[in-house]
């Protein structure tokens, strides 16, 4: 894992590279493929950490929140990884918690994993209802519009005209909380605009990493065949100290974002916004 971990780090000095010279679609150079695969995350996983990938979207679509074994065992390390690419994935997955409890054998190998659930099953019906009713309005409203860079500003302006910031909202880290309660966090921010605006055939992707010195979600968009940082969290929090719509945040390159947001090592699987 340590030796997966330093390839990262290497990945992100030759990215800018590798973005100029692919000139195939292969496993091996996905430049090219960004546009058109949401989730990226999971492309960087080995062949076991793919198959336990697949067996949690099946559990957690499921509802199966009991102690599970895994397919292909993993090491304590992997399974976060996989875990974190799952979650940046797919944030369509509200009703799942970004909380999870595994088992180790004596080798001090992940052998059985749980899931939790924010949401019941028996409240899931209503739950969903909600969020697709709220979800298909705003795409709808913003489809309507001519030019993906409109969309995109529609969907960044609901978003933050409807949510306010507050770290003690149900569900916070889901876009059921930014869609659906009014209130947020960053998490629930970034992974609302995701999956607004791949429903409207924007690729966007989550973010992690920290800006003004705490841990941090944002996103990057594909717009007119150039990436953009988009931060809806800070451009809300502004918007609200100056009572008027803020794009401070909107569209950014990296060097604008430098001053204030750094990437975490998860970042380096995303592409360079220059």
């Amino acid at each position: 894992m340590k030796k997966k971990r330093n390839s990262l780090m290497l990945f992100k000095t030759l990215y800018t590279i590798l973005m100029m010279l692919a000139l195939s679609v292969s496993t091996t150079a996905r430049a090219k493929e960004y546009p058109l695969d949401y989730a990226v995350y999971r492309n960087s996983l080995s062949q076991n950490e793919l198959t336990v990938y697949s067996q949690i979207y099946d559990k957690a679509m499921s509802f199966d929140d009991s102690m599970f074994s895994l397919q292909v065992p993993l090491s304590a390390s992997e399974l976060d990884y996989t875990m974190n690419c799952f979650f940046f994935d797919h944030p369509e997955l509200f009703w799942l918690n970004t909380s999870y409890r595994y088992a180790l054998n004596s080798s001090q190998t992940v052998i059985k994993l749980q899931l939790k659930f924010g949401i019941s099953p028996s409240d899931f019906p209503n739950a969903n209802t909600l969020f697709e009713t709220k979800l298909n309005h705003l795409v709808y409203n913003a489809s309507l519009l001519s030019t993906d860079i409109e969309k995109e500003k529609y969907i960044h302006d609901y978003i933050c005209s409807n949510t306010a910031y507050n770290v003690d909202s149900p569900l916070n880290q889901s876009a059921y909380s930014a869609l659906t309660s009014s209130y947020s966090v960053c998490a629930g921010y970034a992974r609302a605009f995701q999956l607004a605006c791949n429903k409207v055939g924007i690729p966007c992707y989550y973010v992690t990493g920290t800006s003004k010195g705490i841990n941090h979600a944002w996103n990057i968009v594909y717009i007119d065949g150039m990436y953009y940082n988009v931060d809806l969290t800070w451009d809300d929090v502004i918007a609200d100290n100056f009572s008027k719509p803020s794009y401070i945040y909107f569209n950014k390159n990296d060097a604008a974002f430098a001053a204030d947001h750094t990437r975490s090592d998860f970042a380096v699987l995303l592409p360079a916004c220059n």
